[in-house]
């Protein structure tokens, strides 16, 4: 199979054949004109020509937003509390595996709560990658811009939480763009977090003051609530009252009247009225009077048994009954008139 192929035009880029040392006579040419240049003053920024390089540490290049270098952990300035819930995304996306996390638990329950307890970056092994930061869903992971590491210690590059912590402040400084886009997000997803952290659990582990601050006011907090839900003492009920045998009696014969009308409708009983000795005996007279005028006009009824002795509470009945009977008897009499 034939391919075909283009062909090769050769160019020669010289502006002529040099002879021999003349390459060496323009190199020396060069270096003449610069050595030369620098003894004269330049009166404006026109006249400076060449490479340059800044005077670090003096001068130093802005960084753009974007640059990263190694990863830090952010916290809110106002309630102290860390973006990070300890999801692990980070520590799983990582290439090299230097992130290790241990998510914190409630002391009470020990069950997960949305923090970290322990958060260890090795600097040394780092690759700077920034994956870490992308891959975490509550933004509390970001890359800061300082570059200034180099130690003689590697221990010292095995970056612990309280190293690692940085204030929400701190990186919209650096960053102010990039914060701005998630800002909204990541603080409503902490206040989520927030809700579901007991005690100190979550603050970040510089801010050593109002940790105590904290535990000062839970402390507090937990001694003034047994005061305020202990039930005030209540006031000693007065004794009940001892029953009569009369009113003992009453109480016996409402019950029996309850449970002989016990499935039938009827209106509400009012409450007995009390009557004085003096009318109870009149009732029980009323009742004896009426009987003998029943018995003297024959009535068929059989004549009512009056009760030896009334107590009060039953003297409206005996009232009632005397009632009935004179009318009984009235009636009986007009009867045996009429025959």
């Amino acid at each position: 199979m034939d391919i075909p192929r283009g062909n090769i035009i050769v160019m020669d880029r010289r502006r002529g054949k040099l002879r021999v040392g003349q390459g060496l006579i323009q190199g020396l040419k060069v270096v003449w004109d610069h050595w030369a240049g620098s003894f004269h003053k330049n009166e404006n920024f026109s006249q400076i020509h060449g490479t340059f390089t800044v005077e670090y540490p003096d001068e130093r290049l802005p960084l753009p937003q974007t640059y990263r270098n190694m990863p830090v952990l952010l916290y809110d300035d106002e309630s102290g509390h860390e973006l990070c819930t300890g999801c692990y995304q980070c520590q799983r996306i990582c290439p090299p595996q230097v992130i290790h996390i241990t998510q914190a638990k409630d002391p009470v329950t020990g069950k997960m709560v949305p923090a970290a307890t322990e958060f260890i970056i090795e600097y040394d092994a780092c690759m700077s990658c920034g994956f870490c930061a992308e891959v975490c869903p509550f933004d509390s992971i970001k890359m800061d811009h300082v570059y200034e590491l180099s130690t003689a210690d590697r221990v010292s590059l095995t970056m612990r939480k309280a190293q690692l912590n940085r204030p929400i402040s701190y990186y919209a400084s650096i960053a102010p763009d990039l914060w701005a886009e998630v800002q909204a997000g990541a603080m409503k997803k902490l206040q989520g977090s927030i809700k579901r952290r007991p005690d100190v659990i979550g603050l970040a582990a510089v801010l050593t003051e109002k940790i105590k601050a904290r535990r000062l006011e839970l402390a507090a907090a937990a001694a003034a609530a047994p005061a305020a839900a202990a039930p005030a003492p209540a006031a000693p009920a007065a004794p009940a009252a001892k029953l009569t045998p009369e009113e003992k009696a009453a109480k016996l014969a409402a019950m029996k009247a309850t449970n002989a009308n016990k499935g039938v409708a009827a209106p509400p009983a009012k409450a007995p009225v009390e009557l004085s000795p003096a009318d109870a005996k009149a009732a029980k007279l009323a009742a004896i009077k009426a009987a003998n005028a029943a018995k003297q006009a024959g009535a068929a009824a059989p004549p009512a048994e009056v009760p030896a002795e009334l107590p009060p509470t039953d003297a409206k009945a005996a009232k009632l009954a005397a009632i009935k009977a004179a009318n009984a008897a009235k009636k009986a009499a007009e009867q045996g008139n009429s025959e």
